[in-house]
């Protein structure tokens, strides 16, 4: 059992030229803002890899692994899924989570100038 943060990795393959728009699935049904709702999620990131055949990958930050798991069992998480699939692969990997062992810096990507749901 972790006793410090965690932070899950996601590696979304869409469907060949659907990039753009599970982006726009992504922001559209604020997958960020509905994660933030979880207790223990400190942060979330959706990356766009810069091909856009290549995969989205989705990062959060949990105060402790076992958080993540409470996001899992999240009932809108089976709504946002049914939103994201049809843009993407049939093939999905399974998502990991790591224990956080060294970090420095308390900048946030938001705080970078990353966009957000209010920019």
């Amino acid at each position: 059992m972790s006793h410090g943060p965690a932070r899950s990795v996601l590696f979304l393959q869409p469907k060949p030229g659907m990039q753009a728009q599970l982006l726009e699935v992504f922001r559209r049904i604020d997958v960020p803002g509905n994660a933030m709702k979880q207790h223990g999620c400190l942060s979330v990131e959706i990356h766009a890899h810069p091909d856009p055949e290549g995969p989205v990958l989705v990062t959060a930050l949990w105060a402790k692994r076992e958080d993540y798991q409470g996001w899992l069992d999240n009932p809108w998480r089976e709504y946002s899924g049914e939103q994201l699939s049809p843009f993407m692969s049939e093939e999905r990997a399974p998502g990991i989570v790591y224990d956080v062992y060294l970090a420095e810096g308390t900048t946030t990507a938001a705080e970078a100038g990353a966009p957000t749901m209010d920019r």
